[in-house]
């Protein structure tokens, strides 16, 4: 018993760590890349969407180093499908989401595409070094395409603006801070990553459930949090689009850049994570696309449907 709880904390810990990491990380970097002079709508579209990732990428990383590769993969999956199935549904459950056509018409449609990908390059049970680079060739453009995008749509750039806003904070004038934040996030965010991975393996293991399980299920969760608290509170405040706009560019950073990167250093072998893992996040970025798309947006009932979709999703892989 007093093992168990001791991996329950090590869980807990490793969370708030991922937490306060990414945080960490994601406005000291933001701070840094406005005072050497980068324009709001550029950092939003790189400093801050690439930090959004930071907890996965950290997890993924030491779980692949760790010989854990479905660890690695399994997390990128079970993050995707909480990003649209669990966050959209909770944003519905606070307030009616509504969102621009764009969102339904471009942002997850590229999604879908990413999703399709990711199937695609586990048909072999392995996401090699090849398929890694070509994923960071993949996430370069993207990221070009969203630079050009918000410079030519206004409504675009002033909400990455409004994102870069809440992520700057207070004004600081010195450096040290930021720096010490920036280094204070790194530090944070590979012990978060180490006991997560580990409190998950440690406290899971008597239930005989594979890796690729406890990725989707327990790492998964951990790992999204960020993302659950920013699109809730942009939900709450009626910003669609910045809510919806998140999740689905997190869930393209996990798969192009998670795995793009941790690919790249290491081939992932993941033999527990198949093709119907692929299916399911095509499925979940359908069901999303489906209904943002309708005339009443994510509304209280949708929400508590998604949730309970969610629900079972874990149920499901956990058993």
């Amino acid at each position: 018993m007093l093992e168990l709880a001791l991996s329950l904390l090590l869980i807990l810990a490793g969370c708030g760590l991922l937490y306060v990491g990414g945080d960490m990380l994601v406005s000291a970097s933001t701070f840094i890349a406005n005072r050497i002079g980068m324009s709001p709508v550029a950092i939003g579209a790189t400093v801050v969407a690439i930090g959004t990732s930071a907890p996965e990428f950290s997890v993924s990383l030491d779980a692949a180093l760790s010989n854990h590769s479905d660890i690695s993969v399994g997390n990128v999956v079970g993050s995707n499908v909480c990003n649209i199935i669990l966050v959209l549904g909770l944003c519905g459950l606070f307030h009616e989401l509504r969102t621009s056509r764009e969102i339904y018409r471009i942002d997850f449609p590229i999604l879908i595409g990413v999703s399709a990908l990711f199937t695609w390059m586990i048909h072999d049970y392995e996401i090699s070094r090849a398929e890694g680079l070509a994923s960071l060739f993949l996430l370069a453009v993207y990221i070009i395409w969203n630079l050009r995008r918000a410079a030519e749509d206004k409504e675009v750039g002033e909400l990455l603006s409004e994102e870069v806003s809440g992520a700057l904070g207070e004004n600081q004038k010195d450096w040290i801070g930021p720096v010490a934040r920036a280094v204070g996030g790194i530090v944070c965010l590979g012990f978060g990553a180490q006991w997560l991975v580990d409190g998950s393996l440690q406290t899971l293991k008597p239930f005989a459930m594979s890796e690729a399980a406890i990725g989707i299920t327990v790492v998964a969760l951990g790992t999204s949090v960020p993302e659950i608290g920013t699109s809730i509170i942009a939900a709450r405040k009626g910003h669609g689009d910045l809510a919806v706009g998140n999740a689905i560019g997190s869930s393209v950073f996990n798969i192009l850049g998670v795995l793009g990167v941790t690919a790249s250093i290491r081939p992932l072998a993941a033999q527990e994570v198949d093709l119907l893992d692929g299916a399911i996040l095509i499925a979940s970025s359908m069901i999303g696309l489906v209904l943002v798309a309708r005339p009443g947006g994510i509304g209280r009932l949708q929400g508590g449907l998604l949730v309970a979709t969610y629900s079972l999703y874990v149920i499901t892989a956990i058993v």
